[in-house]
Protein backbone atom coordinates (compact mmCIF):
# COMPACT_ATOMS: atom_id res chain seq x y z
CA UNK A 1 0.00 0.00 0.00
CA UNK A 2 1.66 3.65 -0.85
CA UNK A 3 0.12 4.91 2.04
CA UNK A 4 -1.45 4.71 5.62
CA UNK A 5 -5.49 4.74 5.52
CA UNK A 6 -7.77 6.95 7.48
CA UNK A 7 -9.31 4.51 10.63
CA UNK A 8 -12.71 4.54 11.42
CA UNK A 9 -14.39 2.63 14.39
CA UNK A 10 -17.37 1.18 13.25
CA UNK A 11 -20.27 -0.47 15.67
CA UNK A 12 -22.55 -2.94 14.73
CA UNK A 13 -26.10 -3.81 15.46
CA UNK A 14 -26.62 -7.67 15.22
CA UNK A 15 -29.89 -9.22 14.19
CA UNK A 16 -30.74 -13.05 14.30
CA UNK A 17 -33.37 -14.54 12.56
CA UNK A 18 -34.20 -17.99 13.62
CA UNK A 19 -34.68 -19.63 10.21
CA UNK A 20 -31.02 -19.26 9.24
CA UNK A 21 -29.29 -21.97 10.78
CA UNK A 22 -25.42 -21.57 9.44
CA UNK A 23 -25.66 -18.78 7.65
CA UNK A 24 -22.83 -18.19 4.93
CA UNK A 25 -22.61 -15.88 1.74
CA UNK A 26 -24.58 -12.69 1.28
CA UNK A 27 -26.20 -10.54 -1.47
CA UNK A 28 -27.87 -6.89 -1.13
CA UNK A 29 -30.34 -6.46 -3.90
CA UNK A 30 -33.63 -4.36 -4.14
CA UNK A 31 -33.45 -3.60 -0.48
CA UNK A 32 -33.06 -7.37 0.45
CA UNK A 33 -30.75 -9.64 1.61
CA UNK A 34 -30.42 -13.03 0.20
CA UNK A 35 -28.61 -15.11 2.80
CA UNK A 36 -27.60 -18.58 1.84
CA UNK A 37 -27.67 -21.61 4.62
CA UNK A 38 -24.87 -23.89 4.61
CA UNK A 39 -26.38 -26.25 7.71
CA UNK A 40 -28.47 -28.15 4.44
CA UNK A 41 -31.07 -28.19 6.44
CA UNK A 42 -34.57 -27.04 5.01
CA UNK A 43 -33.80 -24.40 1.54
CA UNK A 44 -30.55 -23.47 0.88
CA UNK A 45 -31.24 -19.49 0.86
CA UNK A 46 -33.06 -16.35 3.01
CA UNK A 47 -34.54 -13.42 2.13
CA UNK A 48 -34.53 -10.68 4.58
CA UNK A 49 -36.18 -6.90 4.23
CA UNK A 50 -33.45 -4.65 5.32
CA UNK A 51 -35.64 -1.78 5.76
CA UNK A 52 -37.95 -3.75 8.36
CA UNK A 53 -35.61 -6.49 9.65
CA UNK A 54 -38.42 -9.09 9.21
CA UNK A 55 -37.43 -12.34 7.59
CA UNK A 56 -39.53 -12.91 4.25
CA UNK A 57 -39.04 -16.00 3.09
CA UNK A 58 -36.49 -18.94 1.89
CA UNK A 59 -35.52 -19.72 -1.80
CA UNK A 60 -34.12 -22.82 -3.08
CA UNK A 61 -34.34 -26.58 -2.50
CA UNK A 62 -31.65 -29.11 -1.87
CA UNK A 63 -30.86 -32.03 -4.24
CA UNK A 64 -29.98 -33.13 -8.03
CA UNK A 65 -33.29 -32.97 -9.28
CA UNK A 66 -34.68 -30.14 -12.24
CA UNK A 67 -34.46 -26.69 -10.61
CA UNK A 68 -32.37 -28.40 -7.27
CA UNK A 69 -29.02 -27.72 -6.42
CA UNK A 70 -27.20 -29.68 -3.79
CA UNK A 71 -25.26 -26.50 -2.13
CA UNK A 72 -24.43 -22.52 -2.48
CA UNK A 73 -20.98 -21.61 -2.80
CA UNK A 74 -21.34 -18.71 -3.91
CA UNK A 75 -24.17 -15.85 -4.50
CA UNK A 76 -24.36 -13.57 -7.50
CA UNK A 77 -26.52 -10.92 -8.44
CA UNK A 78 -26.85 -11.38 -12.34
CA UNK A 79 -27.92 -8.33 -14.81
CA UNK A 80 -31.63 -8.77 -14.23
CA UNK A 81 -32.95 -6.71 -11.03
CA UNK A 82 -35.85 -9.27 -10.12
CA UNK A 83 -33.23 -11.93 -9.79
CA UNK A 84 -30.44 -13.81 -8.45
CA UNK A 85 -27.97 -16.33 -9.00
CA UNK A 86 -26.33 -19.00 -7.02
CA UNK A 87 -23.15 -21.51 -7.69
CA UNK A 88 -22.30 -24.85 -6.50
CA UNK A 89 -19.20 -26.11 -6.38
CA UNK A 90 -20.08 -29.09 -5.98
CA UNK A 91 -22.30 -29.57 -8.63
CA UNK A 92 -20.80 -27.07 -10.91
CA UNK A 93 -24.00 -25.32 -11.48
CA UNK A 94 -25.42 -21.58 -11.85
CA UNK A 95 -28.95 -21.63 -10.26
CA UNK A 96 -31.28 -18.51 -11.22
CA UNK A 97 -34.25 -17.65 -8.32
CA UNK A 98 -36.38 -14.52 -8.41
CA UNK A 99 -36.51 -12.20 -5.63
CA UNK A 100 -39.86 -12.67 -5.06
CA UNK A 101 -41.69 -15.55 -3.59
CA UNK A 102 -42.74 -18.53 -5.27
CA UNK A 103 -44.46 -21.48 -4.00
CA UNK A 104 -42.11 -24.06 -5.60
CA UNK A 105 -39.13 -21.97 -4.37
CA UNK A 106 -37.02 -23.62 -7.44
CA UNK A 107 -34.55 -22.09 -9.69
CA UNK A 108 -36.50 -20.97 -12.92
CA UNK A 109 -33.13 -21.56 -14.83
CA UNK A 110 -30.08 -23.38 -14.77
CA UNK A 111 -26.35 -23.26 -16.48
CA UNK A 112 -24.56 -26.50 -16.30
CA UNK A 113 -20.49 -26.08 -16.47
CA UNK A 114 -18.80 -28.37 -19.61
CA UNK A 115 -15.99 -29.07 -21.25
CA UNK A 116 -13.56 -26.32 -20.69
CA UNK A 117 -15.70 -24.35 -18.86
CA UNK A 118 -15.86 -27.01 -16.11
CA UNK A 119 -12.29 -25.72 -14.75
CA UNK A 120 -13.57 -22.14 -14.12
CA UNK A 121 -14.26 -20.62 -11.17
CA UNK A 122 -15.48 -18.02 -9.32
CA UNK A 123 -17.93 -17.32 -11.85
CA UNK A 124 -19.16 -13.58 -11.69
CA UNK A 125 -21.21 -12.33 -14.68
CA UNK A 126 -19.96 -9.83 -17.81
CA UNK A 127 -22.83 -9.78 -19.69
CA UNK A 128 -26.38 -11.19 -20.00
CA UNK A 129 -24.26 -14.29 -22.03
CA UNK A 130 -21.19 -14.53 -21.02
CA UNK A 131 -19.05 -14.99 -17.46
CA UNK A 132 -15.90 -13.68 -16.19
CA UNK A 133 -14.07 -16.85 -14.72
CA UNK A 134 -10.34 -17.79 -13.21
CA UNK A 135 -8.89 -21.42 -13.54
CA UNK A 136 -7.90 -24.16 -11.71
CA UNK A 137 -4.88 -24.19 -14.04
CA UNK A 138 -3.69 -21.80 -17.18
CA UNK A 139 -1.59 -19.16 -18.12
CA UNK A 140 -4.51 -16.51 -18.33
CA UNK A 141 -5.61 -14.43 -14.62
CA UNK A 142 -9.17 -13.96 -15.83
CA UNK A 143 -10.95 -15.45 -18.36
CA UNK A 144 -14.37 -15.00 -19.79
CA UNK A 145 -16.25 -17.90 -21.44
CA UNK A 146 -19.86 -18.17 -23.46
CA UNK A 147 -22.41 -19.99 -21.24
CA UNK A 148 -22.63 -22.37 -23.16
CA UNK A 149 -18.93 -23.20 -22.53
CA UNK A 150 -16.91 -21.59 -25.26
CA UNK A 151 -13.71 -19.96 -24.42
CA UNK A 152 -13.72 -15.99 -25.61
CA UNK A 153 -10.53 -14.31 -24.03
CA UNK A 154 -7.90 -14.71 -21.39
CA UNK A 155 -6.90 -11.18 -19.27
CA UNK A 156 -3.48 -11.40 -18.03
CA UNK A 157 -0.43 -13.54 -17.28
CA UNK A 158 0.78 -15.50 -14.46
CA UNK A 159 4.36 -15.60 -15.57
CA UNK A 160 6.75 -13.45 -13.43
CA UNK A 161 3.64 -12.31 -10.94
CA UNK A 162 5.98 -13.93 -7.61
CA UNK A 163 9.86 -14.20 -7.94
CA UNK A 164 10.82 -17.83 -8.80
CA UNK A 165 10.89 -20.23 -11.36
CA UNK A 166 7.14 -21.14 -11.35
CA UNK A 167 5.01 -23.17 -12.79
CA UNK A 168 1.26 -21.24 -13.10
CA UNK A 169 -0.90 -23.33 -11.92
CA UNK A 170 1.28 -23.08 -8.70
CA UNK A 171 1.04 -19.45 -9.30
CA UNK A 172 -2.62 -19.30 -9.83
CA UNK A 173 -3.65 -21.75 -6.94
CA UNK A 174 -1.59 -18.96 -4.77
CA UNK A 175 -4.03 -16.33 -5.89
CA UNK A 176 -7.11 -18.34 -5.36
CA UNK A 177 -9.65 -16.06 -3.65
CA UNK A 178 -13.77 -14.22 -4.32
CA UNK A 179 -14.09 -12.90 -7.80
CA UNK A 180 -16.93 -10.50 -8.04
CA UNK A 181 -17.98 -8.32 -11.29
CA UNK A 182 -19.67 -4.90 -11.87
CA UNK A 183 -21.78 -4.95 -14.89
CA UNK A 184 -22.63 -1.15 -14.52
CA UNK A 185 -18.53 -0.46 -14.69
CA UNK A 186 -17.44 -3.30 -16.68
CA UNK A 187 -14.58 -3.96 -13.38
CA UNK A 188 -13.70 -6.81 -11.83
CA UNK A 189 -12.10 -7.85 -8.84
CA UNK A 190 -9.94 -10.70 -7.69
CA UNK A 191 -9.16 -10.73 -4.12
CA UNK A 192 -6.65 -13.27 -3.16
CA UNK A 193 -6.92 -15.33 0.01
CA UNK A 194 -3.07 -16.80 0.55
CA UNK A 195 -1.70 -13.44 -0.28
CA UNK A 196 -2.43 -9.95 0.32
CA UNK A 197 -3.51 -8.92 -2.94
CA UNK A 198 -6.22 -8.06 -5.02
CA UNK A 199 -6.62 -7.24 -9.06
CA UNK A 200 -8.90 -4.80 -10.76
CA UNK A 201 -9.33 -5.82 -14.31
CA UNK A 202 -10.76 -2.77 -16.39
CA UNK A 203 -13.01 -5.70 -19.53
CA UNK A 204 -12.80 -2.78 -21.77
CA UNK A 205 -9.42 -1.76 -21.70
CA UNK A 206 -7.63 -5.34 -20.42
CA UNK A 207 -5.89 -3.05 -18.05
CA UNK A 208 -5.48 -4.94 -14.37
CA UNK A 209 -4.28 -2.53 -11.48
CA UNK A 210 -2.51 -4.94 -8.95
CA UNK A 211 -2.85 -3.94 -4.98
CA UNK A 212 -0.23 -5.69 -2.77
CA UNK A 213 -0.88 -4.93 0.98
CA UNK A 214 -1.27 -4.43 3.83
CA UNK A 215 2.01 -6.52 4.67
CA UNK A 216 2.65 -6.99 0.96
CA UNK A 217 3.73 -10.57 1.87
CA UNK A 218 3.90 -13.75 -0.57
CA UNK A 219 3.88 -16.54 1.41
CA UNK A 220 6.30 -19.51 2.10
CA UNK A 221 5.59 -22.62 0.20
CA UNK A 222 6.44 -25.91 -0.51
CA UNK A 223 5.47 -27.61 -3.94
CA UNK A 224 3.64 -30.83 -4.02
CA UNK A 225 2.72 -33.17 -6.52
CA UNK A 226 4.12 -34.22 -10.15
CA UNK A 227 4.72 -32.17 -13.52
CA UNK A 228 1.60 -31.23 -15.06
CA UNK A 229 -0.34 -31.68 -11.62
CA UNK A 230 1.50 -29.83 -8.62
CA UNK A 231 0.14 -27.41 -6.35
CA UNK A 232 1.52 -25.33 -3.21
CA UNK A 233 1.61 -26.09 0.01
CA UNK A 234 1.61 -23.21 2.43
CA UNK A 235 3.13 -22.92 5.79
CA UNK A 236 0.33 -22.92 8.79
CA UNK A 237 2.53 -20.17 10.50
CA UNK A 238 2.10 -18.04 7.22
CA UNK A 239 -0.85 -15.41 7.81
CA UNK A 240 -4.43 -15.44 5.30
CA UNK A 241 -5.24 -12.43 4.19
CA UNK A 242 -8.73 -11.25 2.11
CA UNK A 243 -11.11 -13.79 3.12
CA UNK A 244 -13.92 -11.66 1.23
CA UNK A 245 -14.40 -8.70 -0.78
CA UNK A 246 -16.75 -6.41 -2.65
CA UNK A 247 -16.83 -4.63 -5.59
CA UNK A 248 -18.89 -1.74 -5.82
CA UNK A 249 -19.38 1.29 -8.37
CA UNK A 250 -16.92 3.85 -6.80
CA UNK A 251 -14.99 1.67 -4.21
CA UNK A 252 -13.41 -1.58 -3.35
CA UNK A 253 -13.95 -3.46 0.24
CA UNK A 254 -11.31 -5.99 1.29
CA UNK A 255 -11.93 -8.34 4.51
CA UNK A 256 -8.69 -9.07 5.81
CA UNK A 257 -7.19 -11.47 8.41
CA UNK A 258 -4.01 -11.05 9.03
CA UNK A 259 -4.11 -14.30 11.31
CA UNK A 260 -2.08 -17.78 11.06
CA UNK A 261 -3.69 -20.66 10.94
CA UNK A 262 -2.55 -21.56 14.30
CA UNK A 263 -3.34 -17.78 15.59
CA UNK A 264 -7.64 -18.77 14.00
CA UNK A 265 -7.39 -21.83 16.31
CA UNK A 266 -6.83 -19.58 19.75
CA UNK A 267 -8.90 -16.68 19.06
CA UNK A 268 -11.33 -18.02 16.66
CA UNK A 269 -12.37 -17.41 13.13
CA UNK A 270 -14.04 -14.12 11.97
CA UNK A 271 -11.94 -11.25 11.03
CA UNK A 272 -12.84 -6.85 12.13
CA UNK A 273 -10.48 -5.29 9.30
CA UNK A 274 -12.07 -3.95 6.13
CA UNK A 275 -9.53 -1.99 4.00
CA UNK A 276 -11.37 0.20 1.34
CA UNK A 277 -9.91 1.34 -2.03
CA UNK A 278 -10.67 3.67 -4.83
CA UNK A 279 -11.06 2.48 -8.22
CA UNK A 280 -7.61 3.43 -9.00
CA UNK A 281 -6.08 1.12 -6.63
CA UNK A 282 -5.26 3.89 -3.95
CA UNK A 283 -6.15 3.14 -0.27
CA UNK A 284 -8.91 5.54 1.19
CA UNK A 285 -9.92 4.28 4.88
CA UNK A 286 -9.49 1.41 7.25
CA UNK A 287 -12.89 0.17 8.88
CA UNK A 288 -12.36 -1.59 12.67
CA UNK A 289 -15.51 -3.53 12.90
CA UNK A 290 -16.93 -4.19 16.83
CA UNK A 291 -18.00 -7.58 15.76
CA UNK A 292 -16.06 -10.26 14.19
CA UNK A 293 -17.16 -11.82 10.14
CA UNK A 294 -16.79 -14.22 8.10
CA UNK A 295 -18.49 -12.75 5.20
CA UNK A 296 -19.97 -9.34 4.06
CA UNK A 297 -21.74 -7.01 1.44
CA UNK A 298 -22.17 -3.55 0.72
CA UNK A 299 -25.24 -1.34 0.54
CA UNK A 300 -23.03 1.99 -1.40
CA UNK A 301 -26.05 4.12 -1.70
CA UNK A 302 -27.07 3.92 2.13
CA UNK A 303 -23.55 3.55 3.26
CA UNK A 304 -24.31 0.16 5.34
CA UNK A 305 -22.29 -2.99 5.50
CA UNK A 306 -23.83 -6.40 6.30
CA UNK A 307 -22.12 -8.68 8.01
CA UNK A 308 -22.29 -12.83 8.86
CA UNK A 309 -21.46 -13.01 12.50
CA UNK A 310 -19.04 -16.22 13.96
CA UNK A 311 -20.44 -16.66 17.47
CA UNK A 312 -22.90 -18.96 18.84
CA UNK A 313 -25.88 -17.53 17.64
CA UNK A 314 -25.06 -16.54 14.33
CA UNK A 315 -27.01 -13.71 12.67
CA UNK A 316 -26.48 -10.32 10.40
CA UNK A 317 -24.46 -7.66 11.66
CA UNK A 318 -24.98 -3.92 10.14
CA UNK A 319 -21.88 -1.28 9.75
CA UNK A 320 -23.05 2.30 8.85
CA UNK A 321 -19.80 3.91 7.41
CA UNK A 322 -19.32 7.66 5.66
CA UNK A 323 -16.63 7.93 3.06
Amino acid sequence: MSSLPAVFLLPGKKHVFEEIIMPGSLLFKQDKLVISDKSENGYLSHIIDTDSWKYLYPMGVIGYGPGETPSVWAIESGLDPDYFWTYSLTAKTFSQYPLKETPEKLAVRQIKQKEDFFLAMGLTWSSDSTMMTYLVRGEDKFVEFKIDGTRLKGYGKWKNTIPGNYSDEIIASLHKGKLMGNPKTNKFLKACILRDHLEILDKMSGVIISIDGPLSHIPQFKVAGSAGNQSPIVQSDQPLAYMDAFLGDDFLFGLYSGKTDQEIMELGRGETEIFVFDLNGEVRALFNLDTPISAFTVDEANKRIFGITVDKDPGVVVFDYNL
